[in-house]
């Protein structure tokens, strides 16, 4: 009887581990499959007491001595549970902003990063002032990076998935941290980079001009003005029949051309503007041809010199305005 019972018993604990397990894996695919959620502070609650969080000394000062003299000694897990208890449980004492920090550095070093720009983030929130706040940002900003460039497995010899998706709402948040912080320009032109390479174009013009308009001495300016006219480029190149998006690429790529002559890539903003220019010439080409065919001369009359007068420039001017010319022959005619 005994032994059934403790059969019993260690197939609950071992149900119990498989159902932990697997609500913990379910967790972190969820938040990979939603990466571009941004820690939401307002809603973050406030470390307080609990059980799971007991300090090892009775006050705030001797608990930060015990921690640190842990972690002098190498035990990083142990010293990091102190530092965490003492936040706890004493939030308000001028050691919590310290063991916050030496909790946060830790994670850090343990390459836990996401967690680590989580609790940095709790020191900017909860403890301004307090504490270096170049350090926080910089640290935030490397790990920003590094998921930027990460792969997230790699499967024999195929190359991994980029995860830089997580990294949007990293750097999206230190841009909100510090606007005006010396990395704070790179960080707002890699939120436009993030998103042109997950195909949100519009998303990714909004990130440049926040680069162009709110930086416009930086040296990121004309880059960010460059991938903004591409990014309207790809977008006219979804919907190769629509004049609007068309328009909208060419007049993005000919300021950049006009407010950067002496552009690295000047020539590749040339070759997209001419791609372009040839495809709406042949909109308005095709336009009035399809006038002309069925018989609407006066139709035609007016979107050939529509185009004469937009494209003065094309080889088929000369042979255009002759026909136009014909056509208003054949209108007199018939009055």
């Amino acid at each position: 009887m005994y032994k059934k019972v403790s059969i019993c018993l260690s197939a609950c604990v071992m149900f119990a581990v498989m159902l932990f397990q697997s609500a913990a894996f379910a967790q972190y695919d969820t938040d990979f499959r939603n990466p571009n959620k941004l820690p939401d502070t307002d809603e973050k609650k406030r470390k307080t007491p609990s059980f799971f969080h007991r300090p090892s000394k009775e006050t705030a000062a001797s608990q930060i001595e015990f921690a640190d003299k842990l972690l002098a000694e190498g035990k990083q897990k142990a010293a990091m549970k102190q530092y965490s208890a003492l936040v706890h449980k004493w939030h308000t004492s001028p050691e919590a902003s310290k063991a916050q920090l030496a909790y946060a550095r830790i994670l850090y070093d343990r390459n836990d990063y996401r967690d680590a720009f989580d609790e940095f983030q709790y020191l900017i929130d909860n403890f301004s002032g307090q504490f270096s706040y170049e350090e926080a940002l910089d640290k935030q900003f490397r790990i920003a990076n590094y998921l930027m460039t990460a792969r997230r497995m790699k499967f024999l010899f195929m190359p991994g998935f980029k995860i830089q998706e997580q990294a949007l709402p990293l750097f999206e948040m230190i841009v909100k941290n510090a606007p005006n912080w010396k990395n704070s320009i790179e960080a707002q032109y890699n939120i436009g980079l993030i998103s042109e390479d997950m195909g949100d174009y519009l998303e990714a013009i909004r990130a440049f001009d926040a680069v162009r308009y709110r930086y416009p001495d930086s040296d990121r300016a004309a880059d960010a003005s460059f991938r903004r006219a591409y990014c309207y480029y790809l977008m006219a190149n979804e919907s190769i029949r629509d004049e609007i998006s068309c328009r909208q690429a060419l007049s993005a790529l000919a300021g950049f051309i006009a407010d950067y002559p002496k552009y690295a890539d000047l020539e590749l903003a040339l070759k997209y503007r001419d791609e372009l220019d040839d495809r709406l010439a042949n909109m308005y080409l095709e336009r009035a041809e399809f006038y002309d065919k069925t018989g609407r001369k006066k139709a035609a009359v007016i979107a050939y010199e529509d185009f004469v007068r937009k494209f003065p420039s094309s080889r088929l001017a000369g042979d255009i305005s002759m026909r136009i010319e014909t056509l208003k022959r054949e209108l007199e005619k018939n009055k």
